[in-house]
């Protein structure tokens, strides 16, 4: 074989490596681009959802503090309730007293 056949042949063929390899690069940069865009993409969902769980979170905080506060509030009132019974009774014996007195009261006064 002659070396200088060869040569010729191989300079020919180049230029469609060349050719080859440019669009084998632009592949390659088209797809590092999409990949580029989807990975924006993914953070901007990722940023969204996690601010997303934390107001969540914060309703949930404010829940259990609501629930909390609730129960607080219900057993205050259970305890005002018990104390107005408990006032009611008072109340209704000094009455009772005071209707006695009166009762008894009166009676004296007529036997004098």
């Amino acid at each position: 074989m002659n070396p200088n056949r060869t040569a010729p042949a191989e300079a020919r063929m180049e230029p469609k490596r060349v050719v080859v390899d440019l669009q084998q690069l632009d592949l390659l940069e088209q797809k590092i681009v999409k990949a580029t865009e989807l990975i924006r993409s993914l953070r901007r969902e990722r940023d969204a959802a996690q601010a997303k769980v934390r107001d969540l979170e914060a309703q949930l905080h404010a829940s259990e503090k609501g629930r909390q506060e609730l129960r607080e509030l219900t057993e205050q009132l259970d305890v005002l309730r018990e104390e107005r019974q408990a006032i009611r009774g008072r109340v209704n014996q000094m009455i009772e007293m005071m209707t006695g007195l009166e009762e008894g009261g009166g009676e004296t006064r007529r036997d004098h």
